[in-house]
């Protein structure tokens, strides 16, 4: 007879029964309920963290290697271009450079919500002043509220569009039907 090294914790196993091979079998009792672990791509709990970051675009920063894609905002790529007053401007570059302009030189106080596709952080920030970056971006009319992961700024693009601010002072296609077709 072999002797199986069981761990403390594990239940008593059930006496040793015969299985259709006529081999012993051992039977432990129900197996224990596991939590649930978060689906794949979403962290826990929204984890808080400051960071003084570098802009990689209008929706994107950098902190380290680490990409911290900014929650409920699509801004337009850097080589977007949108139209204006007859002319084409380079929409995606302003973006970013709005966004450069409302970090200034202080830092962020950010919260992960979530990992998207491309594995970066899902996070909504705000400046040291207290301004959500998101919101603030919507709303100078350098980046849409993106309704496909969250109505949290919609109220912020319609003042934006009703006010012809930034890239609603013109016409532009919107950022994901963008990348759609320039993929």
């Amino acid at each position: 007879m072999s002797v199986t090294a069981r761990s403390p914790a594990a239940p008593e196993p059930t006496p040793p029964a015969s299985s259709a091979s006529g081999l012993p079998r051992v039977v432990y009792g129900p197996v224990p309920q596991v939590p649930e672990q978060p689906a794949t791509g979403t962290q826990p709990a929204a984890a808080r963290f400051s960071v003084r970051p570098a802009v990689i675009d209008g929706d994107t920063l950098a902190a380290g290697t680490d990409r911290l894609r900014i929650h409920g905002i699509d801004a337009p790529e850097m080589d977007q271009t949108c139209q204006r007053r007859g002319g084409t401007y380079p929409c995606g570059s302003m973006a970013r450079d709005a966004m450069v302009a409302i970090l200034g030189r202080g830092g962020l106080t950010c919260e992960a919500l979530d990992t998207d596709r491309y594995g970066r952080s899902v996070v909504r920030c705000v400046t040291d002043r207290g301004a959500d970056i998101g919101a603030e971006l919507v709303r100078q009319g350098w980046a849409v509220a993106y309704r496909r992961f969250s109505l949290d700024y919609a109220a912020q693009e319609a003042e934006a569009r009703a006010a012809r601010r930034g890239i609603w002072d013109g016409s532009f296609m919107d950022p994901s039907d963008w990348r759609a077709r320039n993929r």
